[in-house]
């Protein structure tokens, strides 16, 4: 008897989590319109593909956001520094446009991993204490 009573309780209780937070969408002013059949689908965003998936990119008229022109010479330099203090980086092609640092996940509880932004490609850091190592570059998407 107490076991069924108790699966009662449980079945009200798990009825009423159930129905938290559900509401009925609002009614348009519109109707939507069907979708055209001939239209060709929309391109995925990168959100919704998986690593390793082909992601279209959309065309834009907006010119503020395509990404800068990469300079190769400076991209190329900037390779040539992997495992080099990041002085040598900014001696050879100057200070980035824009930095971030955040803790380390390379080594967690130790250092700063940090990003600098130059034209077309970011460069990845590792700095611990006085010391700033050029640890990767990347192309920017774009």
């Amino acid at each position: 008897m107490k076991k069924a009573v108790f699966c009662l309780i449980l079945a009200f209780v798990l009825l009423s989590f159930s129905a938290c937070g559900s509401t009925a969408p609002a009614p348009s002013a519109a109707p939507a319109a069907a979708p055209d059949p001939t239209a060709a689908p929309p391109a995925p965003k990168a959100s919704s593909v998986l690593p390793g998936s082909e992601l279209q990119q959309t065309p834009t008229d907006d010119p503020s956001s395509e990404a800068p022109a990469l300079d190769e010479a400076a991209y190329e330099t900037a390779r040539s520094l992997i495992g080099e203090e990041v002085t040598a980086l900014y001696d050879a092609i100057g200070e980035p446009a824009d930095a971030s640092y955040a803790p380390s996940c390379l080594k967690p509880g130790q250092g700063e991993d940090g990003a600098l932004y130059y034209d077309g490609f970011t460069v990845a850091t590792y700095r611990e204490g006085e010391t700033e190592i050029v640890w990767d570059v990347n192309l920017n998407e774009g």
